[in-house]
């Protein structure tokens, strides 16, 4: 028995090795978050937008095109994020500005390289809203993202020529939960933005709420709790469309009247690599576009 045992403990130990020396994905983060948590990577976001705002952008037409990513997950070659960065900006209809849901890079070290890949957007003076990945928290990597891109919970808001506005909202879900604090502060937002004319709300974050199986079934994925609380409150602040990301494969469904759009993965080598058009007016369309 003591053989036995001694052998089970150099297992675990050998495993625990194995998954902490990996380069290219932090195993043992898949299955307990060890760094920062949700209510803490929550209140440093609440600190950069007590420092910095919310962004309002004006003069938008009435219907306008926005560009929306998500898992690029950067690691060798990076031609899917540089046609998406090429089609974004040879679009003279699209907005000034484009969303990421996240998973940025795939292992460690990566957020320079992506950088340097969709530095032409900010160069031509547009915007990239992002929120951060599973895998943008890995190997204790949050403090360079939030270095580098700041909140990964805010919301900001577009002002139309017609008088119209819509409230855009990025929720951080990388450890597949929001944590208690970042679920306060949506439900009050929401109710204090609830009478203030909004035409559209869209909510945008990385990890999907609806499960067809099993691949993410991990610490980065949502309870059945969370999704029906969330799915909830959603349904009664007139939410119109939530994005998401994180599976690698695209998906539409209705619940509760609200659209659930997650979109495939701009990763290199996927099956479905694509980004996502949506046409935001009195109604809210969208389009896959493919990447070969």
């Amino acid at each position: 028995m003591r053989f036995l045992a001694a052998l089970g403990m150099t297992a675990v130990f050998g495993l625990v090795v194995a998954l902490t020396s990996c380069s290219k994905r932090d195993l043992l983060g898949i299955f307990a978050t060890f760094d920062e948590s949700p209510n803490e990577r929550f209140a440093q976001s609440m600190t950069y937008n007590n420092q910095h705002g919310y962004d309002v952008i004006t003069g938008m037409p009435n219907t306008y095109l926005v560009y929306a990513m998500s898992d690029v997950h950067v690691d060798g070659s990076t031609h899917n994020l540089d046609e998406y960065v090429a089609d974004y900006l040879a679009d003279t209809t699209a907005a000034p500005f484009t969303l990421c849901l996240g998973d940025l890079i795939n292992g460690k070290n990566g957020f320079g390289k992506f950088c340097e890949h969709v530095k032409p957007v900010t160069d031509a003076g547009r915007k990239i809203y992002y929120t951060a990945g599973n895998h943008d928290l890995y190997f204790g990597q949050w403090d360079e993202f939030y270095t580098r891109f700041g909140a990964s919970t805010y919301w900001f808001e577009v002002q139309t020529v017609g008088g119209f506005k819509d409230l855009f909202i990025a929720l951080e879900s990388g450890s597949g939960t929001l944590g208690v604090d970042q679920r306060d502060w949506l439900e009050n937002l929401l109710e204090s933005k609830h009478n203030q004319g909004y035409r559209n709300i869209i909510v945008f974050t990385h990890t999907h709420f609806f499960r067809t199986n099993n691949v993410n079934g991990t610490t980065s994925s949502f309870s059945m709790e969370e999704t029906y609380d969330l799915a909830d409150l959603f349904d009664r602040y007139n939410v119109n469309v939530v994005l998401q990301g994180h599976s690698h494969h695209k998906d539409c469904r209705i619940f509760k009247d609200v659209g659930y759009l997650r979109l495939g993965a701009l990763k290199e080598g996927s099956d479905e690599a694509c980004y996502v058009k949506l046409k935001i007016g009195n109604y809210i369309d969208y389009q896959f576009i493919p990447i070969f």
